[in-house]
């Protein structure tokens, strides 16, 4: 069930409604219900592989605790268990075909006698949506428990934990300490928490449909027709693919943080203003912050961090960029991807130091045009970045990345993107931000106390339930009327 699909704006509404309108007791097992009606309306079979990995991995936290003369090789068989799942769902493919075309090229130039099947084998797996995900925060789970967290004694809340639609299928990913200690306090029903959460929806469809959909059509069309791709067209292209990912996956987690307020929970935000980064380490920072933190406790934090001296660091930060490539798609551009990232961290980092330690830099540090100078080089890296992410493969990426620097004139894309209505529509979403920014940051007004016209205006537009409903029935029409013609699946979905 997509987020921006009719039957999930039907599907919200009902769930909430009863959530309230029902006991306390009877809350959580509709919330859970409700969890896999949403992830079975894809693919009904696939609710058996989430019900077996959440049994599994509830029995193994439980024996952690119980056996610790043993916990290492249960948290060792919990790992193989949830790795192995994840690796034959979404790698099994990929194994196949990297072996599959090495022994291709050693028969076919060496002449070496290896058996090559005239037809590539194909397994044929579905990707379970979400696996990437649910795995992780089982691995969170298990790893945590044999750290000393205590494990979860009620099944069904487990259950919850993992099943929890609203960050179900692209994250964020969640900490279960977390998670489990708003089940165990009782969600209650609160106005400001319920109207936070009709924001946050509002805006993610904005973001998703009006925004990551119509930057998608120009991307797609430039990254579809190289041949006919001009200078100008490659890097409206480029950029608009770090826009598109930005809108679409942010526009996704604003529609589950608010899903998640209108049942009283709050999942972990994922984003940051990632764009005024002033180097790739401060994005990472700030960009799918659930998985960089992920990433850092449980992949660099294992491999040894940043002990053992410089060398190992640096050795650490790479590796976990290029399993977090991997983890990002079955494919070889995704992993150089990851190495993209991984040596850029670690150029940073020795920049970083290079800078403190000689003086006539470490004084122009402090200056403005240091920082946005850092930002511009940020979002040109990220741009090299995104056309590796984007490309269905190496030869693609090289050649898109080519049409960057060769002068070539065509105005096509160009010609696409202003006659579409994306100028109209990133024109209303600045302003759209810049006010949502202003009503969140005007200071709380206590009762008789003098205040600026602004906060009075402020105030009212927080707490007068006419204007909420205008604002939300015109961004209704913006994105209803925006909406391009076909409704285009989450990128995430994919991973």
């Amino acid at each position: 069930m997509l987020f921006n699909s009719f039957t999930y704006l039907v599907f919200l509404p009902v769930v909430v409604a009863l959530y309230w309108l029902l006991p306390k007791v009877c809350r959580r097992g509709l919330l859970l219900i409700a969890s896999y009606i949403f992830y079975m309306n894809w693919m009904p079979a696939y609710g058996l592989l989430i019900l077996t990995l959440t049994v599994v991995n509830y029995l193994l936290g439980r024996c952690i605790a119980a056996w610790q003369s043993r916990r290492k090789l249960i948290l060792a068989i919990g790992l193989i268990f949830n790795l192995g799942c994840l690796c034959f769902y979404k790698y099994a493919n990929f194994l196949i075909d990297s072996l599959f075309q090495s022994s291709s090229w050693l028969h076919n130039k060496l002449g070496l006698p290896l058996p090559v099947p005239v037809n590539e084998p194909v397994l044929n797996i579905i990707l379970p949506l979400g696996i990437s995900f649910f795995t992780f925060e089982f691995i969170h789970y298990i790893t945590d428990v044999y750290r000393g967290s205590q494990p979860v004694k009620n099944f069904w809340n487990f259950a919850l934990f993992a099943a929890f639609f609203p960050s179900q299928i692209a994250g964020p990913i969640k900490r279960f300490q977390d998670f489990m200690k708003q089940l165990l306090d009782e969600p209650v029903f609160k106005k400001s928490s319920f109207q936070a959460g009709l924001f946050l929806i509002f805006q993610g469809l904005f973001k998703k449909i009006v925004l990551g959909d119509n930057l998608g059509q120009i991307v797609n069309a430039g990254f579809t027709h190289l041949d006919k791709l001009g200078t100008a067209d490659a890097w409206v292209a480029v950029i608009g693919f770090q826009l598109q990912i930005f809108f679409d996956f942010s526009g996704y987690t604003d529609i589950g943080r608010g899903s998640a307020l209108l049942f009283g929970y709050k999942v972990p935000e994922n984003f940051n203003w990632p764009f005024l980064a002033s180097n790739l380490t401060e994005f990472w920072r700030r960009w799918h912050m659930s998985l960089s933190t992920w990433l850092r406790d449980y992949l660099f934090i294992p491999l040894g961090g940043s002990r053992g001296g410089a060398w190992k660091t640096m050795r650490n930060v790479f590796l976990t960029m290029v399993l977090g490539g991997l983890w990002h798609g079955a494919a070889w551009h995704y992993v150089i991807w990851g190495a993209f990232h991984g040596a850029i961290l670690v150029v940073t980092k020795e920049w970083q130091d290079l800078v403190a330690r000689v003086s006539w830099l470490a004084r122009i540090r402090p200056h403005p045009v240091w920082h946005w100078g850092g930002v511009v080089t940020t979002w040109f890296l990220l741009f090299m970045a995104g056309i590796l992410f984007r490309s269905d493969n190496m030869p693609h990426a090289v050649t898109m990345a080519a049409k960057l620097f060769i002068p070539a004139h065509s105005a096509t894309v160009i010609e696409m993107f202003l006659l579409s209505t994306l100028p109209v529509s990133l024109s209303l979403y600045v302003v759209f931000l810049l006010c949502s920014r202003w009503r969140e940051s005007a200071p709380s007004l206590q009762p008789g106390a003098a205040t600026p016209l602004l906060s009075r205006l402020n105030l009212w537009c927080r707490s007068s339930m006419p204007f909420q409903i205008v604002v939300y029935a015109c961004l209704s029409i913006i994105i209803l009327g925006f909406a391009p013609g076909k409704m285009e699946p989450f990128i995430y979905f994919q991973f």
